[in-house]
C-alpha cells in the first residue's frame, strides 16, 4: 500500500503546504451553525493563533487553525 499524504491534516509532514492567509477562502471542518456555509473568508490571525473569519449565513466567528481546510 502506498504512502498517503493528507495536506490539511495537523499531524501530516505536509501540513505546511496549507498556510492560511488573510483574505482567502477556506473550508470549515464543521459548520459553525446548522444554517451557515461550510466555507469562510479569513479576515486576520489573532495573537493566540486563532483566526477571525466571516462565514456566510452566520457572520463573524473565531476558529482555530485545526478547524480550517484548504478550499479546492
Amino acid at each position: 500500500m502506498g504512502n498517503l499524504v493528507f495536506l490539511d491534516s495537523p499531524l501530516s509532514g505536509a501540513a505546511d503546504a496549507f498556510v492560511p492567509t488573510a483574505r482567502t477562502w477556506v473550508k470549515l471542518r464543521e459548520r459553525v451553525s446548522d444554517y451557515s456555509s461550510d466555507e469562510a473568508l479569513l479576515l486576520c490571525e489573532e495573537a493566540d493563533g486563532k483566526w477571525l473569519l466571516w462565514v456566510p449565513d452566520f457572520g463573524v466567528a473565531t476558529l482555530g487553525r485545526e478547524q480550517l481546510c484548504r478550499r479546492d
